[in-house]
């Protein structure tokens, strides 16, 4: 065939011509169809791709490397959802496809449908256990970009090995460095995101992970100087706004913060953590309807944020909700029984449906945490639902001193001290 002459010399322009000369001759010109998609595939128009592979699919269905090619093409456009079912018929056709295990992965990752996606990886790394983005990836789904799983120390594992097969790879070494700040190594984390950074200096991101890293051990002028270059890379990085109007929080500037979490999410709507962090804030601020509506964007965009949903329970409790958000937080608590990672998350559900008496409750902010370093953690979030209770209640001296409590754990990266900050404002 010309166009395949033409292709394999490079000269895409006119293997599109001669293609579609031969499927204007042939309309049931299968391979004809197949590459016309892939040269334009290459070419990144995947609307057109597409179509081709959909045409292939028509005339065959039974080709495989078409679904393969059609996932990746929906992948391009956003439509994850398609992706996903294209790549899963690819791997029924044939099912040690890797590539179609690795990009199904991807796409499921980030549509938060975190366990399937392990799934995927898991099987990748069965197949290529040599593939360091395979390693990478999974340590990304174990909950270091999101925080969600927090199976740090198998993601810091995985990043580890993922850097051991490709010592050029700088996410790796930005992944691992975020698994080392969940698991308090500062010094270690800043070493890695540093040699990210070192790799790939183009990579707005990286300065904006290494932010991140600053901002948890309250090194102002360090995550301010890393946002700056960040921002000057990408002024529309939603992320960096993020991550800008959390420094900002901490520093008590939250008419600043309150710009730049907004203008986070005008940026990227889809963007979860966006709307959670203005959630937090609006909360923070009595702006309660503003902030319900973040926390049930939050939860459509990532199901597994638990927080978004406590907060969503307290804030239509607050505004006369309180037997339907009961039912509502009840239901899913329920949902969580058994799973080992989400014990406290289920204890705080239960507790706030009053199905947990206040002192177990208290209690189980020890002993559900899954390392030490997540103690305090716990134990400045049960103070801050214990008190939200109490002053659901009525109970206004309760809820001071619960709060007060709450403060006194001095857990800084927590928004549960800062809401608690700020409800003892409204109680004086």
């Amino acid at each position: 065939m010309a166009g395949t002459t033409k292709l394999e010399s490079g000269d895409r322009t006119n293997a599109l011509a001669l293609l579609s000369k031969a499927i204007k001759i042939n309309l049931r010109y299968e391979d004809a169809f197949l590459l016309r998609a892939s040269v334009r595939q290459a070419l990144y128009n995947f609307s057109g791709a597409a179509n081709d592979y959909s045409q292939t699919i028509a005339l065959n269905p039974g080709n495989q490397a078409a679904y393969y090619g059609r996932g990746i093409c929906n992948l391009g456009l956003k439509d994850l959802k398609g992706a996903i079912v294209d790549f899963t018929t690819a791997i029924k056709l044939l099912t040690n496809d890797a590539d179609a295990y690795y990009y199904r992965g991807l796409a499921r990752a980030q549509l938060r449908d975190l366990d399937d996606s392990m799934m995927d990886f898991n099987r990748l790394i069965a197949l290529k256990p040599e593939q360091a983005t395979a390693y990478r990836n999974r340590a990304a789904v174990e909950g270091i970009l999101e925080g969600i799983l927090k199976e740090h120390e198998q993601a810091l594992a995985d990043a580890s090995r993922a850097i051991e097969l490709d010592r050029a790879d700088a996410f790796s070494y930005r992944i691992r460095g975020q698994a080392k700040d969940l698991l308090k190594d500062r010094v270690g984390a800043l070493q890695d995101m540093d040699q990210a950074i070192e790799l790939k200096p183009e990579d707005g991101l990286a300065y904006v992970a290494r932010a991140g890293v600053r901002l948890e051990w309250d090194d102002f002028d360090g995550a301010t100087a890393d946002l700056a270059k960040a921002m000057q890379m990408d002024p529309n990085s939603a992320a960096a706004y993020v991550t800008r109007g959390l420094l900002e929080r901490k520093q008590g500037d939250n008419t600043n913060a309150l710009t730049d979490l907004n203008r986070a999410v005008e940026i990227d709507s889809r963007l979860a953590e966006a709307h959670e962090a203005l959630g937090y804030l609006q909360n923070d601020l009595s702006q309660w309807r503003s902030a319900l509506q973040n926390f049930r964007l939050t939860i459509e965009l990532n199901p597994r944020s638990d927080a978004a949903r406590f907060r969503i329970y307290l804030i239509r409790s607050r505004l006369g909700e309180r037997g339907d958000a009961r039912q509502e937080l009840d239901a899913y608590a329920k949902t969580l029984r058994g799973e080992k990672r989400k014990a406290w998350p289920e204890s705080i559900g239960f507790y706030l449906t009053g199905n947990l008496a206040e002192e177990q409750f208290l209690n189980q902010a020890t002993t559900t945490a899954q390392r030490k370093t997540d103690v305090n953690e716990q134990v400045c979030g049960a103070f801050y639902y214990a008190a939200m209770k109490h002053l659901l209640d009525g109970d206004k001296p309760g809820a001071s001193a619960l709060f007060q409590k709450c403060l006194e754990t001095d857990d800084r990266n927590s928004f549960e001290l800062m809401s608690a900050g700020a409800e003892l404002q409204l109680l004086k």
